[in-house]
């Protein structure tokens, strides 16, 4: 009865997780990093919302959550150096 408890928690712990990743980096970190991949090349990329999982020949929704991902660790760096 143990591993059948266990397992049912740990499935819904992993899918909260996926969930709250999937909202952040797919989400919030895509739009941060948007306008500066609009920025840098010119508004020639990204054309279109596309998700950062799935998997194909145009990669521009990880790409533009990858920038945002940088651009949040970067601005968190310089608040908590002030910090102390």
């Amino acid at each position: 009865m143990d591993d059948i408890g266990s397992s049912i928690l740990a499935g819904f712990f992993r899918g909260i997780g996926y969930i709250l990743a999937e909202i952040f980096y797919g989400t919030i970190c895509y739009w941060v990093g948007w306008p500066i991949c609009k920025i840098l090349s010119g508004g020639k990329y990204p054309r279109k919302r596309q998700l950062a999982y799935v998997s194909g020949t145009n990669s521009s929704g990880g790409w533009c959550s990858a920038v945002g991902l940088l651009i949040l660790i970067a601005i968190g760096s310089y608040f908590i150096s002030f910090r102390g």
